[in-house]
């Protein structure tokens, strides 16, 4: 092989490493920035030149691409220990969404690195706990203070996140634990408390408890005499109509109301459902219309027309 043909080889193969050199490509969810001396490639205007996905070309050896995830990214922190307003310890396991918002101002901040971003994502996030739950106690956490604490997480850790380039969506606790000294404590504090309302409603049950039994005694007490009272009038009133009938009756014919009432006390003597024989001598006031000359006069006596 001539030197001319080796020579016509050698550049072909340049040209073609310069040329796959000088193409880069962007794919989906990605977004680059090109170094050029150390410095970022700006646009005629000064900002910062964002290649978006597809390909493109840049200058070999002397441009550099750098890549970046722009899609939303999930970053679990540790388990942090902080303090309460009580001063009591709480262990907190959270999480945040972000993403990166600002390539420039990302790549400036933390020399593109994703490593160093992600460790101050978790300082920025560490700090908002200690300050955020150092306001509130144990049993506005435990109960319903939790979302309110996560809304202003995202806004505290957002804030700062947004001073180097990252969007952080949205932070989120998974769980609230109590170290096991705590949670006794916090166990028997509750009881406490739980006990005391109980016995105050218990002792309030038993006061009203006391009035509708006292009222009660008192409704029955006024019911019973003013029926009593009223019974009394109405017999009252029935015995005098009773006597004044009577009496009315009895002035009419008093032979025949004496006989009437005689008969109705032989009939109460005498009724004996048993059978029983009496054998008595009719002598004696009681059995006066036993006599038969009293008999027959008592038979002629005219009865009183009927009263109504």
């Amino acid at each position: 092989m001539s030197n001319k043909m080796m020579a016509l080889i050698v550049l072909v193969i340049i040209v073609v490493i310069v040329l796959f050199s000088s193409v880069f490509r962007v794919t989906q969810g990605t977004e680059s920035v090109i170094l050029k001396l150390g410095e970022l490639n700006k646009n005629p205007d000064g900002t910062v030149k964002v290649y978006q996905p597809g390909l493109h070309f840049k200058i070999p050896l002397v441009e550099q691409v750098k890549t970046y995830d722009m899609r939303l990214r999930t970053l679990p922190v540790d388990e942090s220990r902080v303090v309460t307003n009580e001063q009591k310890d709480v262990i907190i396991d959270a999480y945040l969404e972000w993403k990166i918002s600002n390539i420039s101002q990302y790549y400036r901040s933390v020399a593109g690195s994703d490593a160093r971003a992600v460790l101050l994502l978790k300082q920025f996030l560490e700090a908002s706990l200690r300050a955020e739950v150092g306001k509130t106690d144990i049993q506005g956490l435990i109960n319903n203070q939790r979302d309110e604490l996560m809304q202003t997480l995202t806004k505290s850790v957002g804030a700062q996140a947004k001073r180097i380039g990252i969007d952080v969506i949205d932070v989120r606790i998974k769980q609230i634990d109590l170290p096991e000294s705590v949670t006794d404590s916090i166990y028997q504090r509750m009881r406490s408390e739980r006990q005391k309302v109980a016995a105050s409603i218990r002792a309030q049950g038993e006061q009203l408890s006391e009035s509708i039994r006292a009222n009660a005694d008192a409704t029955v007490t006024i019911t019973l005499a003013t029926a009593d009272r009223d019974a009394k009038e109405i017999k009252a009133k029935a015995l005098a109509e009773a006597a004044d009938i009577y009496a009315k009756s009895y002035a009419q014919s008093e032979k025949f109301y004496d006989f009437w009432r005689s008969m109705r006390a032989y009939q109460t003597s005498f009724d004996n459902k048993e059978g029983d024989v009496f054998i008595l001598k009719p002598e004696g006031k009681f059995f006066k219309h036993f006599d038969p000359n009293q008999l027959a006069s008592n038979t002629n006596v005219k009865r009183p027309l009927a009263t109504s």
